[in-house]
């Protein structure tokens, strides 16, 4: 999930009893129902909205009550729980291919949950507008705690991770300097090993602006064409797709998302994945049309960046993560940092996983990879599981480091392109970058070149965030303030971007 979108307004939908608003697209149409939700058409891509309020006590609970209220297929329930904002959401794809999404929270007597569901197979429910109006979200009589102090984001990062398990670290950079870091909590609970500040964890989707400036540095060198077909660079390119390069990098050219992707391409120690070009050959005889019309709008779907990998690997003429090691990981110093598991067992955080679910993650892992995958699930606890590290498919989600090393990426893009004395990326390709990228229509895609568009009190901001079985995480910088913040964890459900807005309004009190 890559979090919110608050740039862009829409029109003000009250709810009818004055619990909360919410801003929705012009485009969208309300349809009316028969039942005690609201519920909208979404035209681009095309999907349904449904909004309901209900009394629960537990989020699982606000899910299966949101379900049988509005007549969604059960098949929905029991995705991996994630925190986008105030939001814990979920998603899951059904036997179909058809993919939801369900987001929810608990104020006060009542819980506030949204459903997104896909119109067609391979439509994903990460979309920008959904996104806008998730963040744009008011429930009367909320209230926030201030966080005044580096003290108070430690209580609170206490207090989420005693409330569930694992560990989560954090830094801060501001001109060039690391000015602040902290780890708390179990990095390795099997071991019964702290995590400190020094602990790596799974990036994630923070990978994918990694896999987007290693292919700018092909773009600067005149090698790749932003607004070519992909197919001039990748043989096995569908002739059909009619795509740019930018709208693999701003998720705007509908390649359909896949969870026998997302799910099935994790390799346990030891093992190895195929070659990008065998996975990428397969995933389009598989896929043979996009899911929606391309250009439009920004759909996040992984292959996209399988695609940006491919033509790295053909017009570099090496493999992705050779090339990315070698031009943007070793000139930024980010000696922690790397695709394969390279150092001391005991500096990776094992990931928390709610054990009522590790069977299903057994049998959905199982279903793709074979039927050996119980060695996964390390220690079975009360509420949660450890996980034996996998990996993830490198150019979607596969590089693993420490937070401090994250800061020297955020630092490059903060610095016009450069790190130290070593200039990575020309400060026009940065800019380029940070630029908001637009439709076919001329309309903000929410986005720039991989990096997605924020504001909050602090003022805008870019940002990306990671996640998967049992993690999330999420990196932003702020141009304005010189600052960037990076937070990573070993567990779900802890509130990522709460954590990361108060670290920049600690800083602020405290710089």
């Amino acid at each position: 999930m890559y979090g919110m979108l608050p740039w862009q307004g829409g029109e003000l939908y009250e709810d009818p009893q004055g619990r909360f608003t919410m801003e929705v697209e012009p485009s969208w149409e309300e349809v009316e129902t028969d039942g005690p939700y609201a519920q909208f058409k979404v035209p681009d891509p095309p999907m349904q909205m449904y909004l309901v309020v209900l009394k629960a006590n537990t989020i699982d609970d606000a899910f299966s009550q949101a379900v049988n209220t509005t007549g969604i297929d059960p098949q929905a329930l029991g995705g991996e729980i994630v925190t986008i904002g105030d939001w814990q959401a979920s998603g899951k794809e059904d036997a179909a291919g058809f993919n939801y999404g369900l987001a929810a929270q608990i104020v006060g007597d009542n819980a506030y949950v949204m459903i997104v569901k896909g119109d067609k197979p391979g439509v994903g429910v990460e979309n920008a507008a959904v996104m806008r109006a998730l963040g744009s979200f008011d429930i009367a009589g909320a209230q926030a705690n201030a966080i005044e102090s580096y003290a108070d984001l430690e209580a609170l990062v206490r207090q989420r991770v005693d409330s569930l398990a694992g560990s989560v670290s954090v830094a801060v950079v501001h001109k060039d300097k690391i000015v602040y870091t902290y780890a708390y909590g179990i990095a390795n609970p099997v071991k019964g090993i702290p995590a400190d500040t020094q602990t790596i964890y799974m990036f994630g989707s923070m990978t994918k602006p990694f896999t987007a400036s290693a292919l700018m540095q092909l773009v600067e060198q005149g090698k790749v064409d932003l607004d070519a077909w992909p197919g001039e660079y990748i043989p096995e390119f569908p002739k059909s797709w009619n795509v740019t390069v930018r709208q693999l990098l701003t998720h705007s050219a509908c390649m359909p998302d896949s969870e026998r992707l997302t799910r099935g391409l994790i390799a346990k120690p030891g093992e190895s994945f195929a070659t990008l070009e065998e996975i990428f050959t397969a995933y389009v005889k598989d896929y043979p049309d996009l899911a929606c019309e391309p250009g439009k709008s920004s759909q996040y779907s992984n292959p996209h960046f399988l695609a940006l990998a491919r033509i790295i690997e053909e017009v570099s003429g090496e493999p992705y993560d050779t090339f990315v090691v070698d031009y943007l990981l070793t000139p930024l110093g980010m000696e922690s940092s790397r695709f394969l598991l390279v150092e001391a067992n005991g500096r990776y955080a094992k990931i928390q996983y709610p054990t009522a679910k590790t069977e299903e993650l057994i049998a959905d892992a199982s279903e793709y990879n074979g039927s050996d995958q119980e060695a996964l699930v390390l220690q079975k606890g009360e509420s949660f599981s450890t996980l034996d590290d996998y990996r993830i498919l490198p150019p979607w989600g596969g590089l693993r480091g420490t937070p401090s090393d994250v800061t020297h990426f955020l630092l490059m893009h903060l610095n016009g392109g450069r790190y130290g004395d070593i200039q990575v990326l020309q400060p026009e390709t940065v800019a380029a970058m940070q630029k908001m990228q637009t439709s076919a229509d001329g309309s903000p895609l929410g986005m720039g070149l991989s990096w997605w568009t924020g504001k909050d009190d602090f003022g805008d901001y870019f940002y990306h965030d990671g996640g998967g079985a049992g993690f999330e995480n999420t990196m932003r910088f702020y141009p304005d303030l010189d600052l960037g913040v990076v937070v990573t964890a070993s567990v779900s459900g802890y509130q990522k971007d709460k954590v990361a807005e108060s670290l920049v309004s600690a800083w602020m009190h405290e710089k």
